[in-house]
């Protein structure tokens, strides 16, 4: 089954919103320490070691392919000879990959899925040549020119990653990659300008003096970095990554402008890749996680649709887990060093997720990674699962008690009071007294919350319209996010269940009236 993880763009009016979050950090000593585990660990830090694993089992792909695909046996057997770097070089190539990957289904699940056999085939032949004659990398990036490279002030290096071109683009290698984008996202690419090329690395270059070694870590799990248009099925899109589509990572090329934003997306994207990596060779997840009636964990920061797209699997929810624990460390560092990297690079602002907020979502996706979806891990999930908690307790100094989620809500109920204002600002409201109603649905949802909790909603001095009303529950429902003894009373979980239901009804109403975009 295909894992897609996709970050949404911030907001237009994302000047207006509240400061982003801020946790009050640990000693430096012990943020270095946690960089050092999170790239050493020997099972789900060590990305050579991660890597070595992923050759063993494409190897063994292709040997089992061999009996149908005599190319593939070859370029099996060339592998096997082949050293260890050379093996997790070539096996980095995203369309390599996904030659073996098309070819298993064809031929042992009966799928008529992806490249066909015949295409498959001759990648394989043209990856045993490209051993053979002992080039670089591998065959899809072996074409593009040295400016391409992501790194340009290093040493060229057989793990360099590179910015996709489209130059070229009917060699078999390039072909069959965009025949892939096609199928995967049916979307165009773009050719960057020399001055995207240069943005790129300025982004990297913050992402590099924040996060040395766990930088490298993840980026040498990603061939390509790749910019898209906000055209067709990229639109909404901030970056991208798909677990069928290993070894790249995809960009809104109208967003890398900003470092901050550029640095916390360029390690988020390749994290994802280190831990799809990780599942080619290690028990990750139960074999049938993605069964219709597997356990769901809905992601409570998102906007509730019809189709359940805030409502992920385990895989989902294991991979933002993930994310969002280093994420933290990141952040907790960008705001660290803000003071003497702003020169360069500006002040953060609102371009990064905030080390309270990624903190937040890692804790709440930790616990359901628990209570929802532990059956649909494997083994090396759920130790995965139990070593990434304790990197977060060491992170997180100021921890709010287990099950609390109002905070998340609101994070959610804010963003998208900016997006009715902004909405409202654009266009007349609607005649009708939707907004009337909403306004005081929401307020009434509100006050009983807080009397939950002995407080009162003080009464407004006049009357107020949605997006005013929104604004006062909000101040109201902050202290129901942020006074850990208020989260500490017995009536607590009912409150926490009104708001719940207040944020979503109202995210509906909003959608339905065409807010959201």
């Amino acid at each position: 089954m295909a894992t897609t993880t996709t970050t949404i763009p911030p907001s237009p009016d994302a000047a207006a919103a509240l400061p982003t979050p801020r946790a009050a950090p640990p000693g430096p000593d012990v943020l270095d320490a946690v960089e050092t585990a999170l790239v050493r660990h020997r099972a789900f830090g060590d990305s050579t070691y991660i890597r070595d694993q992923l050759a063993v089992a494409y190897r063994r792909r292709l040997h089992k392919l061999g009996s149908a695909l005599p190319e593939a046996e070859r370029l099996a057997r060339l592998l096997d000879a082949a050293a260890p770097a050379r093996q997790r070089q070539l096996l980095g190539d995203t369309v390599l990959r996904c030659a073996v990957q098309h070819a298993m289904r064809q031929l042992h699940l009966g799928d008529d899925y992806g490249l066909p056999l015949p295409r498959c085939a001759a990648l394989f032949q043209g990856a045993a040549g490209h051993l053979r004659a002992g080039l670089p990398g591998g065959p899809l990036t072996a074409r593009l020119p040295a400016l391409a490279r992501l790194h340009d002030g290093r040493a060229r290096d057989e793990d360099d990653t590179y910015i996709w071109h489209a130059w070229q683009q009917d060699t078999p290698y390039a072909a069959a990659f965009l025949a892939v984008m096609e199928d995967n996202y049916g979307a165009p690419l773009a050719t960057p300008t020399p001055h995207e090329r240069a943005l790129l690395r300025r982004g990297l270059r913050l992402l590099d003096a924040l996060l040395p070694r766990l930088s490298a870590s993840a980026l040498s799990h990603v061939q390509l970095v790749a910019l898209f248009p906000t055209l067709g099925t990229w639109r909404g899109k901030a970056s991208s990554s798909q677990f069928r589509v290993n070894g790249s990572v995809f960009l809104n090329q109208e967003l890398i402008g900003n470092p901050w934003w550029l640095a916390e997306h360029l390690l988020h994207e390749a994290l994802h890749q280190k831990l799809y990596d990780f599942r080619h060779g290690h028990s990750l997840l139960a074999p049938d996680y993605a069964r219709e009636d597997g356990a769901k964990v809905c992601s409570l920061w998102n906007a509730p649709d019809e189709d359940g797209n805030h409502c992920w699997d385990a895989h989902r929810v294991l991979a933002a887990f993930h994310v969002y624990v280093q994420l933290a460390l990141l952040c907790l560092l960008a705001e660290r060093h803000e003071a003497a990297l702003a020169p360069l690079y500006g002040p953060i602002g609102t371009h990064m997720s905030g080390s309270r907020r990624a903190i937040d979502r890692a804790r709440y996706l930790g616990e359901q990674l628990r209570a929802v979806t532990w059956p649909e891990l494997g083994l090396a999930g759920r130790r995965m699962t139990d070593w990434l908690t304790d990197v977060l307790d060491t992170l997180d100094t100021q921890r709010r008690p287990a099950g609390a989620t109002v905070h998340l809500l609101l994070d959610l109920y804010e963003r998208q009071s900016r997006k009715l204002d902004t909405y409202l600002a654009q266009q007349p409201p609607p005649r009708s007294d939707t907004l009337g109603v909403q306004a005081q649905q929401e307020r009434a949802m509100a006050q009983a919350a807080l009397r939950l909790l002995d407080r009162e909603m003080p009464t407004p001095a006049q009357e107020q319209g949605w997006p005013q009303t929104r604004q006062y529950v909000l101040q109201a429902l902050l202290p129901v996010a942020q006074d850990v003894s208020m989260m500490e009373r017995t009536g607590y979980p009912q409150a926490q269940a009104l708001i719940t239901q207040m944020v979503q009804q109202s995210s509906r109403q909003l959608a339905a009236l065409g807010a959201l975009g």
